[in-house]
């Protein structure tokens, strides 16, 4: 019998949230997966470092894969800088929009000023009292009051109406949007008027040289429902591509989190933005294009589950974890799923089926997988890229990409491949 205070500390250790990497507990559950000499926040740092006073940079994340954590690790690295005065700000637009609806340039200004706005109250920042003074959602009230007729769209006077509004009235985004589409210039000059605001109060307070990094989390689980995928997908391509312009802010570095699909459009992204502005952050690839296992990431992979916990326990012996790590493709969210599933079976089995019953009970989060979709996915097995998918089939692959049906990886050069618990079940129909 399992000792229930060993199954619960696990499977408190497995639960699936961003480490924050100033909590030295969290850091001790820290493993880095990338391989030596390419660490990810490494080039964002570097970019921040070299590019002066202002940037922008677009990592295209994938859910569950630790870009939050590392997200953390950037801003600890940025904070602990002896070099420079660095001053941090990180938002998570999860709280801010609703990630099921396009998202137009207009609301997407309004939250990303109000969003850091709200961060300035923070102790570490200007604190409560002085942060306060620096809210924009005040001014962006007054502003639309005064540039559009505020009754027509619905809008309280209050500013505390307009955050509410902006991310749970569908109707009144609408209409804010329509009322403001002539109008976005003057948006864009309020919006850098009150930055430049912000960053003169940061500077009297820290030093006159003093740069400001803003990190835009979570901007990559925008991802529209069943009936408005495409007009998400366009939105989010017009506000990334289009505007790219627009989203700087003057004497600030950004750091943002975009959908994954956006790498489908690299070529207008790197037009829009200073070469090298677009990361990717893909799964861990426990096998080599060729599909043999690449033992040095798998082992990374065991030391993730190894400081979680006493992971033994609930599999039969390291062949049993070592084939869980292949099942996942490398997707953390998915090992750290499977694991959970291990610790909920282990008071009744552990035994040699225990493997074959987590792949099983996993797997059916990916079903059902429709004909047309199976074609397409066996395509893509075949080749481990899309070089087989025609432009037609493209809102497939944006589909299959955001729901980890298909899995990113990057060597030299980026390649893809259908995900291990349904790959053979694709090619093998």
């Amino acid at each position: 019998m399992i000792d229930r205070d060993t199954q619960r500390r696990f499977f408190r250790a497995l639960q699936d949230r961003p480490l924050d990497l100033e909590d030295p507990d969290d850091r001790a559950l820290y493993q880095p997966l990338y391989v030596a000499g390419a660490d990810p926040v490494a080039r964002l740092f570097d970019t921040i470092d070299f590019s002066g006073v202002e940037s922008t940079q677009l990592v295209a994340g994938f859910r569950g894969t630790g870009k939050s954590t590392e997200f953390s690790r950037l801003a600890r690295l940025l904070w602990q800088d002896s070099h420079q005065d660095y001053v941090v700000i990180r938002v998570d637009f999860d709280k801010y929009l609703d990630m099921t609806s396009p998202v137009d340039i207009t609301e997407f200004l309004l939250v990303l000023m109000g969003a850091i706005s709200d961060a300035l109250v923070g102790d570490r920042l200007l604190g409560p009292e002085e942060g306060a003074t620096q809210s924009f959602w005040s001014r962006a009230a007054a502003f639309l009051n005064q540039e559009v007729t505020i009754g027509s769209v619905g809008l309280s006077a209050g500013p505390a109406n307009l955050k509410m509004n902006l991310k749970g009235d569908r109707t009144f985004r609408a209409r804010v949007r329509e009322a403001m589409a002539h109008r976005l210039p003057r948006l864009v000059e309020e919006v850098h008027d009150h930055h430049r605001q912000i960053l003169a109060a940061l500077r009297a307070k820290w030093t006159v040289d003093t740069q400001l990094v803003v990190i835009l989390d979570s901007l990559e689980h925008l991802r529209g429902e069943n009936t408005n995928l495409d007009k998400v997908h366009q939105a989010i391509e017009e506000l990334f591509i289009t505007h790219a312009a627009k989203i700087r802010l003057p004497e600030t570095h950004l750091v943002m989190s975009v959908p994954a699909y956006l790498m489908l459009t690299t070529e207008r992204v790197e037009a829009a933005y200073t070469t090298g502005a677009l990361q990717a952050w893909p799964a861990c690839h426990v096998r080599e294009r060729d599909g043999s296992v690449d033992e040095p990431a798998v082992e990374r992979m065991k030391e993730l589950v190894r400081r979680r916990g006493e992971w033994e326990v609930f599999l039969p012996d390291e062949g049993a974890l070592r084939e869980l790590i292949l099942l996942s493709g490398g997707y953390i969210r998915d090992l750290l799923n499977m694991l959970v599933e291990a610790v909920h079976r282990a008071s009744r089995v552990v035994d040699a089926g225990t493997v074959d019953r987590i792949r099983a009970a996993i797997k059916r989060g990916y079903l059902p997988i429709y004909a047309d979709e199976r074609a397409v996915l066996r395509k893509i097995a075949h080749a481990r890229d899309f070089r087989e998918v025609t432009l037609e089939e493209r809102e497939y692959v944006i589909r299959f990409l955001d729901s980890h049906l298909v899995l990113c990886y990057l060597d030299e050069q980026f390649w893809y491949d259908v995900h291990p618990l349904v790959r053979d079940d694709v090619l093998n129909p």
